[in-house]
């Protein structure tokens, strides 16, 4: 265990210091660094680790609560359920808060990611690059990490923070691949963590800018106990407004889920 504050002058360092939470405790991953030097490592391997570090063999669920900012002074506090089988790619987010929208949702089947209005008892297809529930928040804060399926990788060497080495790397959506930024840029730590980072638009123009304030160690049942890394907490910043949106994954289990769960009756049975 140790305080956020290292984390934080790290991120300073990204010059993100504007962009500062206040210091909380966190777990950071305890494993031994790689023997290999980490600009020895290719681009797409270092993806790889990144992918393989979040991968789970357990089914998945999580309370997930949202706080966004506007840049008028305005808050909203989100609250919701996600639920994950990522063997299958199923995903489902149910809405719990606030209470004039709760019961509705998010239910993707194949490619095809559903929303759910309660009031009036109609689904409408939207797109992985849709906001959720109004916010600057999308599909893929939510979902697997599978960044190598989605993006080609372009090493952009090492930058150093705090004297901490990150590796920097460019990533551009894959030919028929939807992704929610078509352009990454990010930068892993050495234990192969994303610490921060930013989606672009085709053009290049800066979509939002993310810090990972935190990971957290869990064992998965399915997989022998294999510790798997999931992100705690991720504060996400829209560029065009400057809406912040601070992202924290709570109360995560590994455990099976019905698969009645993704289904469009599950969430409509919700409401009633």
């Amino acid at each position: 265990m140790q305080t956020s504050i290292r984390r934080l002058a790290v991120m300073f360092a990204l010059s993100l210091a504007p962009l500062a939470p206040a210091a909380q405790k966190e777990e950071k991953p305890a494993e031994a660094k790689p023997a290999e030097s980490k600009a020895a490592v290719a681009a797409e391997e270092v993806i790889r680790r990144v992918d393989a570090r979040m991968a789970l063999k357990s089914d998945f669920k999580s309370t997930v609560r949202l706080r966004e900012k506007r840049k008028d002074g305005t808050e909203a506090l989100l609250e919701m359920l996600v639920f994950r089988r990522d063997s299958s790619k199923d995903l489902l987010i149910y809405i719990t808060k606030p209470r004039n929208m709760a019961g509705g949702g998010y239910l993707r089947i194949g490619r095809n990611l559903w929303e759910y209005d309660p009031s009036v008892g109609h689904w409408q297809r939207t797109t992985s690059r849709g906001n959720i529930v109004n916010t600057i928040s999308c599909e893929e804060d939510f979902d697997r990490s599978h960044l190598l399926e989605t993006y080609e990788v372009q090493d952009e060497g090492e930058e150093t923070a705090a004297g901490t080495k990150f590796r920097k790397l460019f990533l551009k959506v894959r030919p028929g691949m939807e992704a929610s930024f078509p352009q990454l840029r990010v930068w892993v730590d050495p234990d192969y963590n994303i610490v921060k980072r930013v989606g672009y638009a085709p053009s290049g123009r800066v979509l939002r800018t993310d810090v990972i304030r935190g990971y957290q160690k869990i064992l998965d049942p399915a997989a022998d106990n294999r510790p798997v890394y999931l992100m705690r907490e991720v504060l996400e910043v829209e560029e065009a407004e400057g809406t912040q949106l601070t992202v924290r994954y709570d109360e995560i289990e590994l455990a099976p889920l019905s698969p009645n769960i993704f289904t469009k009756t599950w969430l409509e049975g919700r409401f009633r």
